[in-house]
């Protein structure tokens, strides 16, 4: 068992010269409108050259997985009538966790999201800054 008085463990931090010129490729690789922020995410990803931008990257990549196949699931519901409120609320959902994921990239924090930041260390977890 874990003390309860100790916090949960954080993404180990990157150097500060890497938050400032990794703070637009983070933030960007959240933002969710015309795939915008999944070519950022994989292009970050591809190049590998900040630790920061790489780790919301990795992030909002897993983000993105997630609320896909989340979709996806709650389509075929759609013939149940309980389908289209699922869809409603994953949506919403997505978009708080890439707010939530704009905030922490714009303050230079390096914390997982809440729900889908344990897919991205099993997914991405290997992928390291060259």
């Amino acid at each position: 068992m874990s003390d309860p008085t100790t916090p949960p463990p954080v993404a180990p931090s990157s150097p500060p010269s890497d938050v400032e010129s990794g703070k637009t490729m983070a933030i960007l690789a959240y933002i969710p409108i015309a795939l915008v922020g999944l070519i950022v995410s994989i292009i970050s990803i591809s190049t590998k050259n900040n630790s920061f931008g790489l780790y919301h990257a990795k992030q909002a990549l897993a983000l993105y997985i997630c609320w896909v196949v989340v979709a996806l699931c709650c389509l075929p519901l759609c013939f149940l009538c309980i389908g289209i409120p699922l869809i409603v609320a994953t949506n919403v959902c997505g978009i708080i966790l890439c707010i939530l994921g704009i905030i922490n990239s714009s303050s230079g924090q390096s914390k997982p999201l809440p729900v889908t930041g344990k897919f991205a260390d099993k997914w991405f977890g290997n992928i390291q800054k060259a």
